[in-house]
């Protein structure tokens, strides 16, 4: 009973991983519920798991890095779920917030103290292939049938011309490549990995990540796949002696300058999108503005501009507790227009922005600033720290394991997981800068499980064929 109840976990929790991105990213409010009831079953399962093997006195094998995780991930939880009761709260819209941030804890939480090993190597090599399978698809749908429809539904006209997959929004998508990109990294950078057929298989998806990164156009894909590289640069080459690692970064910036200036000779397309954004190509030819404030003037005027300013707002309202979890969508209209203007004098604010809702802030930090204050953020944080801590401590294990060594076999395969967990993490942290990725569930869940595995494996030590 005790194993059926770890498939029947690590089984819910692949409809809801590998199938909950397929659709639409699980975003629409029809597919995120469905999907969260296997997240839900997972959680019964894995509960009853951890009872059994309380009852049979086995010890749970965590580490303490991940038990600080989740005693500094439940005060944030529940200041969300206390919140999300306010006054004034939109009671659905700041449900489905807080569940989000649950589910994606969840996950993790399931990954790290109740799956096997076995079960975790099913879940990665499953998100692995399911996040292939969604590249071949996105290259397939765009070069043949020019993206013209999102799975079965018509896409939105604002994106013509751009690879979206399964997702609605290209960024979004861009989004899930990086994670796959982050995969084929660790499998590829893993000194004790010497199977030809995974290296084969991390290259070719790796490509096919990339390609799709560039198919989208999406800016904040290509700038979160530049900050990936440099992480890579930093940390990728920790098993190598530091004079090797070197070598390895000329050799990794050598490739990354040819494959980026032949992306951008075969689609120049792509970084004029970064040249014009906002009228930016045209910034300082005003007579009356210096470059700064021109270049201010017109970022102030883009939709991303706008929203970030209505959100700023909007928190300085309420800057210690914010306005409540799910918010910000609705207070859009009180706080889109820019704060100079004056209804009793007759003057009109300089940016009205009536001329469209925002839904989100297209900011993930920014909107949890907005809608959870100060406090909020604080308390997201402090797990946030402990899991940078943990990983990074994993890292540096590695790479003393390999010092003394003294150069002969060392690892166990266990590197590829701890790297592949601190690559999402950047990729996420920085892209979310100016998206709203992690308000996706597809994506929240696929990040957490890969976090998951790379806090579990220093002590359980996955390994894979080699």
């Amino acid at each position: 009973m005790y194993s059926v109840l770890g498939w029947v976990a690590s089984l819910a929790l692949a409809v809801a991983l590998l199938v909950g991105p397929w659709f639409f990213g699980a975003w629409e409010m029809w597919w995120f519920w469905p999907f969260f009831c296997f997240i839900g079953l997972a959680t019964l399962a894995g509960g009853v798991r951890l009872v059994i093997a309380g009852l049979k006195g086995d010890r749970v094998p965590v580490t303490s890095d991940a038990v600080r995780v989740a005693a500094l991930a439940l005060p944030f939880l529940l200041y969300a779920g206390i919140r999300c009761q306010a006054d004034g709260i939109v009671w659905m819209d700041a449900e489905r917030m807080v569940l989000l941030f649950v589910s994606g804890a969840v996950v993790a939480g399931l990954t790290v103290f109740t799956l096997g090993r076995g079960q975790r190597y099913f879940l990665f090599w499953g998100l692995f292939a399911s996040l292939a399978l969604m590249g071949l698809y996105g290259v397939v749908n765009h070069l043949l049938f020019e993206s013209r429809h999102v799975l079965w539904m018509p896409r939105y006209d604002q994106y013509a011309g751009r690879a979206t997959g399964p997702y609605f929004c290209p960024d979004h998508y861009a989004g899930a490549m990086e994670l796959l990109f982050c995969m084929c990294a660790g499998l590829l950078l893993d000194r004790s990995r010497r199977g030809v057929l995974v290296r084969g298989a991390a290259g070719v998806a790796g490509l096919l990540a990339g390609l799709n990164v560039l198919l989208t156009q999406s800016r904040g894909g290509g700038l979160t796949m530049v900050v990936i590289v440099g992480c890579i640069l930093v940390w990728g080459y920790s098993q190598w002696p530091p004079s090797v690692r070197w070598y390895w970064r000329m050799i990794t910036v050598s490739l990354v300058l040819l494959a980026g200036i032949g992306a951008l000779m075969t689609h120049p397309g792509y970084i004029t999108r970064f040249m014009t954004y906002g009228g930016l190509h045209t910034a300082g030819q005003h007579a009356e503005r210096t470059l700064v404030e021109d270049i201010v003037y017109k970022v102030e005027r883009t939709d991303r501009g706008r929203m970030y300013g209505g959100a700023w707002r909007a928190w300085k309202t309420a800057p210690w507790l914010g306005l409540g979890p799910g918010m910000h969508q609705h207070l859009w209209p009180q706080f889109a227009a820019t704060a100079d203007g004056d209804r009793a004098k007759g003057v009109w604010p300089t940016l009205t922005n009536h001329d469209f809702h925002s839904y989100e802030v297209h900011s993930d930090w920014l909107q949890l600033l907005e809608e959870f204050g100060i406090v909020g953020m604080l308390l997201y944080c402090l797990p946030l720290a402990a899991l940078v801590w943990g990983l990074w401590g994993q890292i540096r294990r590695e790479q003393e394991c390999w010092r003394q060594a003294d150069g002969t076999e060392a690892g166990d395969g266990r590197f590829a997981f701890v790297l592949c967990g601190w690559l999402a993490l950047a990729a996420m942290a920085f892209h979310s800068l100016g998206d709203f990725n992690l308000q996706m569930p597809g994506t929240v869940w696929m990040l957490a499980l890969l976090l998951g595995i790379g806090m579990a494996a220093s002590e359980e030590g996955i390994t894979t064929a080699r």
